[in-house]
C-alpha cells in the first residue's frame, strides 16, 4: 500500500503541468511553455555537518556521540491555476564514525545505522489568497504537531491540510493525519513517538492518525490561538493561547504577556490509559532592540494515578504523541532535552533568560529552568545557552549553531547526576 501510495503522489506531481493548462493567475506562475514552466520552479536545501556529545559527569553511565553529514534538496514546480507540487529528498550519513555495536551511540541522531535516505515530502497543492489545499507527504506546524526540525531530518507525516483566509488576520485550519514517520525512520508507519515509548508497551502498530483543527488570529496587539486535536484511540486535547504586547515604552521597550491552557481526556481503546490532565502556563517579557528577556512558568496539576509501563503516573497521562521523547512541546518552560511533558509526572516549572543579538550575525540565548515534580520524579535544574552565528554577505545561507545544556540530574535521560547534552551544527541553507 505505501508503494502504490507514492506511485500515485508522483504520477500526480509529473502529470499537473499537462492537467493543469491554461493562464495562470499568479506573477511568479505566467508560464505559457514549459520552458518557463521549469524556469519558475525552485529548488532549495541545506547542508548539515552535525555531532552530538552526552556526558554522564561522574558516573559509570558510558558517555554517547554521534556524527552525521547530510542534507535535504527540496524541488517545487511553479504553479499552474493555483496548483503546484514539491518533493524533498533527506539524507544523514555517519561516515564510519559512530560506534553502531557499542555502547556509545546517540541513538537520537539518525538512528543506529550508517546511512539514512528518506523521500520525506511529496505533496500536490492548491492555492489562492484565501484558500490552501495539500495533500501527501508533508511538514506540519502546528503545535503539538511540528517538524522537530532540530537534527538532520525532521518529522513529516502523510495527511491532508486545508486553510482558509476569510479575512485577513483570522485562519481557520484542517488536517487529517494517517501515517508518521519520525525523524531517525525510513519510512511511513501507523504510529507515533509512543510506540518507542516504555511506558506505553501495549501501544499498537496500526493506530488511526489525527485529526485536528485549528484557529488563529489578532486584533492590534492581541493575537489568539485555539486548537482541537483528536487522537484516535489514544486522547483528545485541548490548547488554547494567548499573546499581548502592550505598546512601546521609553527607550523602545515593548512589554509583553503570554498565556497557555491544555485540557486532555482519554479517547476510544485508551491505549495511553484512562488520561485525564491539565496544562497552564504563562510569560511575561520586555523587547528591546538588542533583544528580549523573559521569566515563564508552567504546571501539571497531580491526578489520581495510575500503572502505565511498570510506573505510577500522577500527572493524569498527559501524553503528546509527536513531540513528547523529542521534548518539542510548545511549553513555555521545556528546553531541548526536557521539560513536564518529557517527565510525565506532576510538577511545576520556571525558566528565565534572555534573546539577545550582541552582533548583526550573533544571536545568544540563554535560560535557567527548575523542574519541580518531587516526590513523584527527582527535581531538574537547567542551564541552557544556544549561540548562532551567521557571517551574511557573501556567506549567506551559512550558520554554526551550538547547544547546550547542563542538567542537574535528568530523569529522562535515566541519570541523577550532571548531564550535559552538547550539539553542534555547522549548515548551509540555500
Amino acid at each position: 500500500m505505501k508503494h502504490l501510495y507514492g506511485l500515485t503522489m508522483a504520477t500526480l506531481m509529473l502529470a499537473a503541468p499537462l492537467v493543469y493548462g491554461g493562464t495562470p493567475t499568479s506573477e511568479a506562475a505566467r508560464a505559457n511553455s514549459i520552458q518557463q514552466f521549469l524556469l519558475n520552479s525552485t529548488v532549495t536545501g541545506d547542508i548539515r555537518n552535525y555531532y552530538f556529545n552526552q556526558i554522564f559527569s561522574g558516573s559509570s553511565v558510558p558517555n554517547r556521540w554521534a556524527y552525521s553529514l547530510g542534507g535535504m534538496l527540496k524541488v517545487q514546480t511553479a504553479s499552474l491555476y493555483g496548483f503546484n507540487a514539491g518533493v524533498a529528498f533527506y539524507t544523514a550519513n555517519g561516515l564510519g564514525a559512530n560506534d553502531l555495536n557499542g555502547l556509545h551511540l546517540d541513538a537520537l541522531l539518525m538512528g543506529n545505522r550508517n546511512s539514512l535516505n528518506v523521500l520525506g515530502q511529496a505533496y500536490l497543492q492548491y492555492r489562492n489568497p484565501w484558500l490552501r489545499v495539500k495533500a501527501g507527504d508533508m511538514l506540519l506546524r502546528t503545535p503539538w504537531m511540528g517538524t522537530a526540525d532540530a537534527f538532520m531530518i525532521p518529522n513529516t507525516y502523510q495527511a491532508a491540510l486545508v486553510q482558509i483566509t476569510p479575512i485577513r488576520d483570522l485562519r481557520f485550519t484542517a488536517l487529517r493525519e494517517f501515517r508518521y514517520k519520525n525523524r531517525i525512520q525510513e519510512n511511513y508507519y501507523r504510529q507515533t513517538l509512543l510506540n518507542e515509548n516504555p511506558l506505553y508497551p501495549r501501544m499498537p502498530d496500526h493506530l488511526n492518525g489525527t485529526l485536528a483543527f485549528g484557529l488563529s488570529g489578532h486584533w492590534h496587539g492581541l493575537h489568539s490561538s485555539a486548537w482541537f486535536y483528536h487522537f484516535y484511540d489514544l486522547a483528545n486535547l485541548f490548547y488554547g493561547t494567548v499573546h499581548y504586547g502592550a505598546p512601546t515604552l521609553s527607550w523602545d521597550v515593548k512589554p509583553f504577556a503570554d498565556f497557555q491552557y491544555a485540557r486532555e481526556w482519554a479517547d476510544g481503546a485508551q491505549y495511553a490509559g484512562p488520561v485525564d490532565a491539565t496544562i497552564f502556563g504563562g510569560m511575561l517579557g520586555l523587547h528591546s532592540p538588542i533583544g528580549t528577556i523573559f521569566a515563564a512558568y508552567n504546571a501539571i496539576p497531580a491526578r489520581s494515578p495510575f500503572s502505565a509501563g511498570g510506573a505510577e503516573l500522577y500527572n493524569g497521562g498527559f501524553v503528546s504523541p509527536f513531540t513528547q521523547q523529542y521534548s518539542a512541546d510548545p511549553l513555555y518552560t521545556s528546553i531541548m532535552d526536557y521539560g513536564l511533558v518529557s517527565a510525565s509526572q506532576p510538577g511545576h516549572a520556571w525558566k528565565f533568560g534572555f534573546l539577545i543579538h550582541p552582533l548583526p550575525q550573533l544571536r545568544v540565548k540563554y535560560s535557567y529552568s527548575m523542574y519541580i515534580t518531587a516526590p513523584y520524579a527527582p527535581n531538574v535544574d537547567a542551564n541552557y545557552l544556544d549561540v548562532t552565528y551567521s557571517p551574511g554577505g557573501f556567506w549567506k545561507g551559512l550558520s554554526l549553531r551550538n547547544r547546550l545544556a547542563v542538567d542537574h540530574s535528568n530523569p529522562y535521560a535515566d541519570y541523577h547526576g550532571t548531564f550535559i547534552d552538547d550539539r553542534l551544527m555547522l549548515q548551509y541553507a540555500f
